[in-house]
């Protein structure tokens, strides 16, 4: 169970992170600043580089996180944690009185 919460945690703090990444030109927007990268004003090529490259960071590190998270699922699974017991009676359960 400890598995799931971990999942559910994990997931809420990639989406902030996603969402804080994609948006930072709103931060650039808010505070102006001068000068130049690369050539480019600064407040253009930031957001611009930390959205492509933050981004693809993030969704690399979350395929790896959420791939060992899985694999702590499948291992409770096959070590038969009771609370996943309870979890999946209930869904049974739920079926049945589906197909009732």
């Amino acid at each position: 169970m400890n598995a799931y919460k971990l999942e559910v945690r994990f997931t809420i703090m990639m989406s902030v992170l996603l969402l804080l990444a994609g948006n930072v030109a709103l931060i650039f927007s808010i505070f102006p600043v001068n000068g130049m990268l690369f050539g480019f004003p600064i407040m253009y090529i930031i957001p611009i580089l930390s959205g492509w490259f933050g981004i693809l960071f993030l969704t690399i590190v979350a395929s790896k996180i959420g791939n060992h998270i899985d694999e702590k699922i499948e291992q409770a699974n096959e070590q038969g944690d009771p609370s996943l017991e309870q979890i999946e009676g209930f869904t049974k359960k739920k079926k049945n009185y589906e197909g009732a």
